[in-house]
């Protein structure tokens, strides 16, 4: 998939999704990753992959 974002950044959107506390940085994560792959389904299949293939090392 070109133009991914670095797996740091991914992992900090997140993060920021798992925030209950606070519902504007929740929906702005959620925002980030469907920015950036087009979905949500799509961030959540690509972070699988990726858990998947680092997993099989």
């Amino acid at each position: 998939m070109p133009n991914v974002p670095p797996e740091s950044l991914i992992r900090t959107w997140v993060w920021m999704m798992s925030e209950n506390n606070n519902p504007e940085l929740a929906n702005k994560g959620r925002q980030n990753l469907i920015n950036a792959f087009g979905s949500l389904q799509k961030a959540i299949e690509y972070i699988e992959s990726t858990v998947e293939l680092t997993e099989a090392k």
